[in-house]
């Protein structure tokens, strides 16, 4: 039974780990979004932060591209980063931003007119390598959820709706962990009742074991002539 009891523990520590790596999981993920929509008057300078959601690499290499429509009117300085203008581009380099974090860089922008815009952002690696090109499209409710964008006389749109239920990787995290605990309990009844079951048959040997020596006692101290012994 103890090789019993191991695999019940090893089940269930196994569902277990498994179901919470996927809803840690989906929810570290669905959590990583670092752009801000910027809200600016317009035909007067403001500053905005451009987010860098950065994933699965390191990135010393920050490309920061503003689209026509919007005036770059000042770089600000940032700690541990040198970095270079050229028109409306502006290149940072230094830190580095360590991967599944957040860094965000300030620029001071002017909107002659009502609009919105996306910013372009491009990720290098230490060899130079691009690691992500972010070049949003307004017409994407996705991009607009997950890069910057910067609203000058006009409101964000809404966030995209989320369904009031659980994603499909969160709920099957959480049947694996229940489906495991239901097995642990089940096993566990199992074991018990086979232990008690073991039990009962040793207590049965045991007394008729019993019954047989009193019975070979009495047999043996009957005087001759006398009726055997039930």
């Amino acid at each position: 039974m103890r090789g019993v009891r191991r695999f019940v523990v090893f089940a269930f520590a196994t569902s277990l780990a498994t179901g919470s790596t996927l809803v840690f999981g989906m929810a570290t993920a669905s959590a990583h979004i670092c752009p801000i929509p910027a809200q600016i008057e317009v035909a007067r300078s403001a500053t905005i932060q451009v987010g860098v959601t950065v994933e699965g690499a390191v990135v010393p290499d920050v490309e920061i591209g503003i689209p026509t429509g919007l005036r770059l009117d000042r770089v600000d300085p940032k700690a541990g980063w040198t970095v270079t203008r050229s028109g409306s581009t502006v290149r940072y380099h230094g830190g580095p931003i360590l991967a599944f974090t957040c860094e965000y860089f300030s620029l001071g922008v002017t909107a002659p007119s009502p609009g919105s815009w996306g910013i372009r952002v491009v990720q290098r690696n230490a060899a130079g390598a691009i690691v992500a090109d972010a070049v949003p499209d307004p017409g994407s409710p996705q991009d607009r959820a997950l890069d910057q964008f910067v609203y000058a006389g006009v409101k964000p749109p809404s966030p995209p709706s989320t369904s009031s239920g659980q994603s499909g990787p969160i709920i099957a995290g959480i049947v694996l962990v229940g489906f495991g605990l239901v097995m642990f309990v089940a096993l566990q009844i199992r074991s018990r009742r086979h232990d008690t079951d073991d039990t009962d048959g040793e207590r049965d040997v045991a007394d008729r074991d019993a019954e047989l020596e009193a019975r070979l006692d009495r047999f043996k101290k009957r005087r001759p002539g006398s009726p055997p012994p039930d």
